[in-house]
């Protein structure tokens, strides 16, 4: 065997596990609804992204 088809094969094999009700639910308390970064809607940061040059 190949080793692209081997690797091709284990790559496919992540998919080869179920998660748990109680884990789905843990999973859902993480998405906080808010950016970790900054908040788009943010008027001030908006605009201060819009000031900003590329490259």
């Amino acid at each position: 065997m190949d080793i692209v088809k081997l690797n091709n094969e284990e790559n496919f094999n992540i998919f080869d596990f179920e998660l748990t009700g109680q884990e789905m639910e843990s999973i859902k308390t993480l998405d906080t609804a808010t950016s970790s970064f900054f908040d788009h809607r943010d008027p001030a940061m908006v605009r201060w992204l819009g000031e900003r040059k590329a490259g």
